[in-house]
């Protein structure tokens, strides 16, 4: 037999208060039957606000509070029940947490108290009420008795057993000379984020760093002009944050957001944002939601985000702008040095002339050297840096129908000393008509 059944009214019975008790229990377990299992973790604050003045004094008070306990029962204070009374934080307590809490239901209990009355277990405050009549046009008042949640606060390190709990802050510090100092990224079990602080102010940065990386990738994709496979990657990431930009707008507008709702749409996001920012092209380990701990919880994903939002993008592929100088000597200076010792270089060549005769020809009229050392190179007619032909455009440059690639050989005294030059410089010794020439510098 269970005290939740439901009770068998019938003619001429003789009513009890244990009567419409049984019924208030019944309702309730069956109304818990029912939406428990529409959603999980639907438990936590709606809102919560402490007193920041208490704390100047080492105290916790609780200025203003709404939402559901974990056994389910719902709480709104102080427009419907009276908030808690305020606790004295020790001297010297560091890193414990300070719960609001409320004895649990347990069968023959007393489950109500006047307010000169004292019971550490009991769940309601009874209080006189009058209240009106609305189905009568006088409207005559009677007075009866309405219960009050009897909530307390308690620090973790008391007896919380026969509570039913949930955490509202962290103390760091409780010194001497006050105020106490607690964690300010602490969170709550929360049943809508949007009424912490802390998301709050995730989500602002959050909106702003994709803007940035979005606006960053745009301007790069614009600007390069260029559509080749060595863009794919930067036009899939956009994609990516193009997608994802918009739906974190919208979701910090919302009235209500539930944490685990945002978990769902993050951990997506960290995940398909591995594949772009991790070596292994794997999303890393990432907390397993816990609603007792969203600080943990989101912890993790915010590090994670923020790590590969802000990481430096780097172009695999870059062009050196070859200028015409003086004697038919084209020059592209060089502003990156790393790329001397961990770039390949290709030269892109078109000309009035079959593939095959360009791809023969070029590399053994063309002089590529420093420019500190081109003019000696052409004067005692020595040899450049060798060309190679590719058979087929790198994939991190674009490829463009009628061009040749040539790879820059390294690994000769010479690239020695193209490694301290300021720039190449290319001297072609024979005519090419209709000749037009790119220089690149891919990143190992």
């Amino acid at each position: 037999m269970s005290v939740n059944n439901k009770i068998i009214w019938s003619e001429g019975m003789f009513l009890r208060p244990q009567h419409f008790q049984q019924q208030d229990r019944y309702i309730e377990n069956y109304i818990e039957g029912r939406t428990g299992l529409l959603s999980a973790y639907n438990w936590g604050f709606s809102d919560i606000q402490i007193d920041g003045e208490a704390l100047s004094q080492g105290k916790v008070s609780i200025a203003s509070m709404r939402g559901v306990l974990p056994d389910g029962t719902p709480f709104n204070a102080p427009d419907m029940d009276p908030l808690p009374d305020i606790i004295d934080i020790p001297e010297n307590t560091s890193n414990e947490l300070v719960y609001l809490c409320l004895p649990l239901k347990r069968p023959g209990t007393q489950e109500s108290i006047r307010e000169d009355e004292e019971s550490s277990r009991a769940r309601f405050l009874a209080y006189n009420f009058d209240i009106h009549n609305n189905t009568t046009e006088s409207g005559e008042t009677s007075r009866i008795q309405v219960g009050r949640l009897k909530t307390c606060l308690k620090l973790g390190s008391q007896d919380l057993s026969g509570y039913s709990t949930l955490a509202i802050t962290r103390v760091i510090e409780a010194p001497a000379e006050k105020p106490l100092k607690i964690d300010r990224q602490f969170i709550p079990a929360m049943t809508n984020c949007l009424a912490s602080s802390v998301f709050v102010a995730f989500f602002e940065e959050l909106k702003g760093l994709l803007k940035q990386r979005g606006e960053a990738l745009g301007h790069r994709l614009a600007d390069s002009g260029r559509s080749g496979s060595a863009e794919i990657a930067d036009y899939m990431l956009l994609q990516l944050i193009n997608r994802v930009e918009p739906l974190i707008q919208h979701l910090s507008t919302l009235n209500v957001l539930h944490p685990v709702h945002f978990y769902n749409e993050l951990v997506q996001i960290a995940g398909e944002l591995s594949t772009f920012t991790q070596s292994s092209k794997r999303p890393p380990a990432l907390p397993m939601y816990s609603h007792k701990d969203l600080q943990h919880t989101f912890g993790g994903i915010y590090t994670v985000l923020r790590q590969a939002l802000s990481m430096v993008l780097e172009q695999s592929a870059i062009s050196l702008q070859l200028v015409e100088r003086k004697f038919g000597i084209h020059v592209a200076p060089i502003t990156d040095r790393s790329l001397m010792t961990s770039g390949v270089f290709v030269m892109a060549v078109k000309a009035d002339m079959p593939t095959e005769v360009l791809r023969t020809r070029f590399p053994t009229q063309a002089k590529i050297a420093p420019v500190e050392t081109i003019r000696e190179l052409i004067s005692t007619q020595l040899p450049g840096l060798a060309l190679r032909p590719l058979p087929v455009a790198p994939r991190q440059i674009p490829y463009h129908a009628g061009y040749t690639y040539f790879e820059i050989q390294q690994g000769t005294e010479l690239w020695g000393a193209m490694t301290r030059s300021g720039g190449f410089a290319v001297h072609l010794g024979a005519e090419f008509p209709g000749l037009s020439m790119e220089l690149w510098a891919i990143r190992s």
